[in-house]
């Protein structure tokens, strides 16, 4: 009998930037993925959480970024575009409902 073990997680080593634009009520983050391509990439976007996966073969990179004040969650208007190499979001803050 034979089994497949699940990926590795790696820690996260591709360079990352995280803006919080107050003003402008948006977090903007880029990531320089490169070699990966965007089907290496998954991205998920909860009220109060962000994780960017990048999985090549049997490496998988995981990085959750929560930067966020207490009193703001993510709103609905995100993009993410994914441009030779480089990942960028960018994620509408809102105040947080209780």
């Amino acid at each position: 009998m034979s089994s497949t073990s699940p990926p590795e997680t790696t820690s996260f080593p591709y360079p990352t930037q995280v803006v919080y634009d107050g003003p402008a009520d948006r977090l903007r983050i880029t990531v320089d993925v490169a070699p990966a391509t965007v089907d290496d990439l998954t991205v998920e976007a909860g009220p109060r959480r962000l994780r960017i996966t990048v999985a090549r073969g049997d490496d998988v990179a995981e990085r959750t970024v929560t930067p966020l004040p207490r009193g703001l969650a993510f709103g609905a208007d995100r993009e993410g575009v994914y441009n030779n190499g480089v990942l960028t979001l960018s994620l509408e803050t809102v105040p947080r409902r209780r």
